[in-house]
């Protein structure tokens, strides 16, 4: 090995080694939140159809056929307040809140009625954001940096459906996620790179995510009592 070879390879481990030592100073570990924001936070356990989010299921209570209609109230923030990296203002805030109530809308329009009004046939849908860190912006703008995940930002929710009458709850879900890093999904490569160009990028990615995966499951219980019904309807029919 001539020396010019040995000094580009010394070169390379040493910036990787300080490459990994800056990004490790900025990575934040996040984790699962108990708030208090939940009614109960008991028999909580990971749930793949949930895409690994922590999900309850009140077993005596069948979803599909007592519910038809949606309430969901406004997302809220409990964030420690002694966390200086949250810094998150107003404005963001409410930005952030605003996207992630128009995706669960938007999502659970497909078969539920989206209602203002509590109702027996009526799910009250409560959502909390109770970590969040921001996106290093800086950290992002390279692939090196991404792709070790350095400056990558998400965040952590608590959420519930409860009846929206009587308050009993009827599921939950606690979870706790990062951005993607711009090659997790290929066939986003863009999508992901650019999510990381604004400092609260990832922590939207994420909600986009969690809005997605509870109204898909949702929707899914909901047809399959839709498709049950209309087809005992028929079978009425035909012998009458």
């Amino acid at each position: 090995m001539d020396k010019r070879t040995l000094l580009w390879m010394r070169v390379v481990v040493v910036n990787a080694a300080a490459l990994m030592l800056f990004t490790g100073c900025a990575r934040k570990q996040m984790q699962l939140t108990k708030s208090g924001f939940l009614s109960s936070y008991t028999d909580l356990q990971e749930d793949k159809e949930f895409d690994g989010m922590m999900v309850y299921r009140n077993p005596t209570v069948n979803i599909k056929e007592r519910y038809s209609k949606v309430l969901i109230a406004p997302v809220k923030f409990k964030l420690d307040p002694t966390v200086t990296t949250h810094q998150l203002d107003a404005e963001h805030q409410i930005q952030l809140a605003d996207y992630f109530h128009e995706r669960l809308r938007e999502g659970l329009t497909k078969n539920y009625e989206i209602t203002d009004t509590p109702g027996a046939d009526a799910l009250l849908l409560r959502t909390a954001i109770t970590d969040i860190l921001p996106s290093k912006v800086y950290l992002n703008l390279h692939w090196s940096t991404t792709l070790i995940g350095g400056g990558i930002g998400g965040a952590s929710l608590e959420a519930e459906l409860v009846d929206s009458v009587t308050g009993e709850q009827i599921m939950a879900f606690v979870d706790v996620r990062k951005g993607k890093t711009f090659l997790q999904e290929p066939q986003h490569l863009i999508k992901n790179y650019k999510s990381g160009l604004t400092k609260w990028g990832h922590t939207k990615e994420v909600m986009g995510v969690w809005a997605d995966v509870m109204a898909m499951n949702l929707n899914q219980l909901r047809e399959k009592f839709i498709g049950r019904t209309a087809e005992a309807g028929t079978h009425t029919g035909a012998e009458l």
